[in-house]
């Protein structure tokens, strides 16, 4: 039996973040990951030689000053990672009735791309920044503005109660505007009518201020991460389902049980999983059955249905920008079971080999869950033949929209691949295989609501359900969880003070 300080179960950011800075304030820990390899949805993988990220395609604020940049100076990785900046003059294409509209870096020039465009909507653009300022000095420090920028951490933020969308239709009446400007509510994974101003300021607010892309995956940063861990006396174990927590007389988890037989006792434990998949290690009664239906009615974001293309050499452009594609008259998520896909997302990775060329691209589309239902029992790699038959004929309707945007796809296409909300079932653990977690509802805030720490004292949680999810959401939440275990003031000065 192995005993830590803490012990963290699942190694996506979230967890690699919170074991990475405790290991570095002197605590003894341990992450454990079901998987053969870390990072959740951080992991790449190799087909034909190109490497294909899995879930964190681009990021935001890592330029000098800004929120990561100074996260990665503090644990001492930022010179180690192979970073790309997008394109400033424009990060991602928004294409909405056939048309393109340019999403820029820095506010001004944000304002000044999209006005060439909405001559008539100055008013609205400032309005829309000036929202995406107010989310950004809300409380939950995601921009370090000072050392001390711990005030209104655990304090209900009101932006979680007002609606994204009536805030865009408050602001213009053009609904083109409206809907360009919800360009990026594919990255948020949920209807109009539920997305909170705080995720969807959050998100947007991120990427206007830098965008940039991981150079041969993002697998590299879980690397980073690991080797922190480890260099620090902690313990990462892959391979390792764990299966069971006990508690002892106070209701505190004192032993943790796994599939191949290793047992761990830890002071404090971190679950980065989803809540509800955490509940099941949990003895009965342990948290209130009041508390465990709660988040169990939380409703989830939209699955991915993800295609990944494989390029003949020198045969596509590299594109140093996303490009969004709106199929429908109403560019948010509505999951219409009579329309797929109702958009899509397309990337091309950077990559070593080349700044010219791209070696593959990556196509993300909304996607309904109970469109796999069929399968929902089975496991990755024994679908059967049906499925298959069903991913090649999604993956050939898919490339065949987007052969219509890029038609010199067609002779460029050396292999494709595919995964569904079930591939991100069985390797993330998400239920219903949601891309981006919770759905924090702004007509229900308080309920959707996810505080880290649970009723079982040494018990709380972390990941893309606390907070908010990507990059930025998950880092910040992982601060937001470390704050009930340690001292969090110390914390932000230093990274205040890395960059």
């Amino acid at each position: 039996m192995m005993e830590y300080d803490v012990v963290v179960i699942g190694s996506g950011l979230g967890g690699l973040l919170s074991a990475a800075i405790l290991s570095k304030k002197g605590y003894h820990v341990c992450v454990v990951e079901k998987n053969k390899v870390v990072g959740g949805n951080l992991q790449t993988f190799v087909r034909c030689g190109v490497k294909f990220d899995t879930g964190m395609h681009y990021f935001g604020s890592a330029d000098k000053g800004q929120f990561m940049y100074k996260l990665f100076k503090y644990l001492g990785i930022y010179d180690n990672l192979k970073l790309k900046r997008l394109d400033v003059d424009c990060f991602d294409i928004i294409n909405y009735k056939d048309r393109d509209y340019i999403f820029a870096q820095g506010k001004d020039n944000f304002v000044a791309k999209l006005l060439s465009q909405f001559p008539k909507e100055k008013k609205a653009l400032d309005a829309f920044i000036k929202k995406l300022d107010e989310v950004e000095q809300s409380g939950h420090f995601f921009n370090l503005r000072s050392k001390n920028s711990t005030g209104g951490l655990f304090k209900f933020n009101s932006f979680y109660s007002e609606n994204a969308h009536k805030f865009l239709a408050s602001i213009t009446h053009d609904k083109t505007l409206q809907n360009v400007l919800a360009g990026l509510n594919g990255l948020i994974g949920g209807s109009k009518d539920k997305i909170n101003m705080f995720i969807f300021g959050m998100i947007n607010y991120s990427y206007i201020e830098s965008s940039w892309r991981f150079v041969d995956g993002s697998s590299q940063l879980a690397d980073l991460l690991t080797e922190i861990i480890k260099l620090n006396g902690g313990d990462v174990f892959t391979g390792t389902k764990i299966t069971q927590c006990l508690t002892d007389d106070n209701n505190n988890i004192n032993l943790i049980k796994s599939e191949n037989g290793s047992e761990f006792k830890s002071k404090l434990v971190i679950s980065n999983i989803h809540p509800t998949e955490t509940f099941k290690f949990l003895p009965a009664k342990t948290l209130r059955k009041s508390y465990i239906n709660r988040l169990n009615s939380i409703e989830n974001s939209c699955g991915m249905f993800s295609l990944y293309i494989v390029l003949k050499k020198n045969a596509f452009k590299y594109m140093n920008y996303n490009y969004t594609s709106s199929l429908t008259e109403n560019i948010w998520i509505h999951n219409d079971k009579n329309v797929w896909p109702e958009g899509y997302w397309l990337a091309t990775p950077a990559s070593s080999n080349s700044d010219e060329f791209a070696d593959g691209i990556i196509v993300l589309a909304p996607i309904e869950y109970e469109k796999f239902d069929k399968w929902k029992s089975t496991r990755v790699e024994k679908r059967g033949q049906e499925y298959l038959e069903y991913k090649q004929k999604l993956s050939e309707k898919l490339i065949s929209i987007i052969q219509q945007k890029f038609p010199e796809l067609k002779s460029a296409i050396k292999h494709y691949y595919s995964a569904t909300p079930l591939t991100f079932t069985d390797y993330i653990g998400t239920p219903r295989g949601s891309a981006y977690g919770h759905i924090k509802d702004s007509e229900d805030p308080i309920r959707t609501f996810v505080l880290p720490k649970t009723r079982i004292p040494n018990l709380f949680l972390t990941g893309q359900n606390i907070n908010a999810h990507g990059m930025l959401g998950v880092s910040t939440g992982a601060l937001t969880t470390l704050a009930f275990i340690t001292d969090i003031s110390d914390i932000i000065k230093e990274i205040f003070d890395a960059g």
